[in-house]
């Protein structure tokens, strides 16, 4: 349902209750599931009118959307271009870092438990989730090789199968299912850094040999 365009022409938009409708709503989600999170109780929840939370959002796609992006953007992954150095081990230990930090923030982990029990709903959340976190993600980081080949690199192939292979190695299928399933625990923040370290070691040998 639309808000009328005069009831939002010209409205400033509150920096303070976008945050608390998406606080609001990371709630709702986790805890009733995409299908079952109504706009109406959004903005109950975030107290706000009708009219302020569809001033946001125009729909509970973008408002879902807006909160994997926000976690994208928390650990700096939505554009990293500014923090590289041009030494590709230290560009992929900072992105490793940061990969690592997101895959396992706690509310990442639990974003993506929904997803997955939402995926067999056949939920629009699947979708909304992969475009506006993992490729996204994914797309920076194969742009960064395609611009490391394009400067002539050596031992550079395809930029998403670099970006395939770099993201594996980071990411550890196995520990991720672990943690999903909950036979783990999230790693801690110096396991992290040990792990990103080890991921771009493997991936630079593998380069070079």
């Amino acid at each position: 349902m639309g808000i009328p365009s005069h009831e939002t022409r010209g409205r400033p938009k509150d920096a303070a209750k976008r945050e608390a409708i998406m606080e609001a709503a990371k709630v709702m989600f986790m805890e009733r599931g995409f299908s079952g999170t109504s706009m109406d109780g959004l903005a109950r929840a975030a107290a706000v009118s009708k009219a302020t939370l569809y001033s946001h959002f125009a729909d509970k796609d973008a408002l879902y959307r807006a909160i994997i992006e926000s976690k994208v953007i928390d650990y700096q992954l939505a554009d990293f271009t500014d923090r590289l150095s041009g030494d590709m081990e230290r560009d992929l230990q900072l992105i490793a870092n940061d990969m690592q930090n997101l895959i396992f923030d706690d509310e990442a982990v639990r974003m993506l438990r929904m997803v997955i029990a939402e995926a067999q709903h056949q939920s629009p959340i699947v979708a909304l989730f992969e475009e506006s976190g993992p490729k996204r993600v994914f797309t920076r980081i194969a742009d960064y090789f395609a611009a490391l080949k394009a400067q002539g690199s050596n031992g550079l192939g395809c930029p998403e199968r670099e970006a395939e292979l770099f993201t594996g190695l980071v990411m550890g299928h196995r520990r991720v299912i672990q943690i999903l399933m909950g036979v783990e625990k999230a790693p801690t923040a110096a396991a992290r850094k040990q792990k990103a370290r080890d991921a771009v070691t493997a991936f630079l040998k593998l380069k070079r040999d």
